[in-house]
């Protein structure tokens, strides 16, 4: 059913005539993007924005009630004695919001640990979230870091996960699961 009174109508509206070649299972965020950054929030969009929001629904680019499906990753850093200082574990695009949903740290090759101090930092500040330390391999959380997954952490491109290693001997890997929320 069209938007009462929209203008323009759906068959002129400009986001069916940029997509009307697409699949709703193909259309990707970055393609929506194009349609929605260059408006102007005021009442001669509306009628834009209400079709932004029905297609990114449909389309699944846009959730209004959490997640967004299909946009899970894994991501994971390696590391060794020689990396120093803070190593971006993950920083989304600008606008996106991502959750931190799990994750662990894994130590390999000779005896000894890796301690890994987790921050979120917008490149100059940061703020402190947990250390986690292991011999082998264990999950962040619970006993390893336990403050770290007991709140919602959330990742932005100017707020963003780092991880400092602190102690290696060997080799490590960080491994951190998301989940795009806005």
């Amino acid at each position: 059913m069209p938007l009462p009174e929209a203008k323009p109508t759906p068959d002129k509206a400009n986001i069916y005539e940029q997509f009307s070649n697409i699949q709703a299972s193909d259309l990707t965020r970055s393609q929506l993007d194009v349609i929605r950054d260059p408006l102007y929030l005021n009442s001669q969009s509306e009628d834009v924005l209400r079709r932004i929001l029905l297609v990114g629904q449909v389309t699944d680019q846009l959730s209004l009630s959490g997640p967004i499906p299909r946009t899970a990753t894994l991501v994971q850093e390696s590391f060794t004695s020689a990396t120093p200082g803070d190593t971006i574990i993950f920083k989304p695009g600008v606008g996106e919001v991502w959750q931190l949903n799990s994750g662990d740290i894994l130590h390999t090759g000779t005896a000894g640990t890796i301690t890994f101090n987790f921050s979120l930092t917008d490149g100059t500040n940061k703020t402190f979230l947990g250390s986690a330390s292991t011999t082998g391999q264990e999950p962040i959380g619970n006993d390893l870091a336990p403050d770290l997954l007991n709140k919602p952490i959330y990742i932005t491109s100017d707020m963003y996960l780092v991880a400092d290693p602190t102690s290696i001997t060997g080799t490590g890997r960080v491994s951190c699961f998301f989940i795009r929320v806005r």
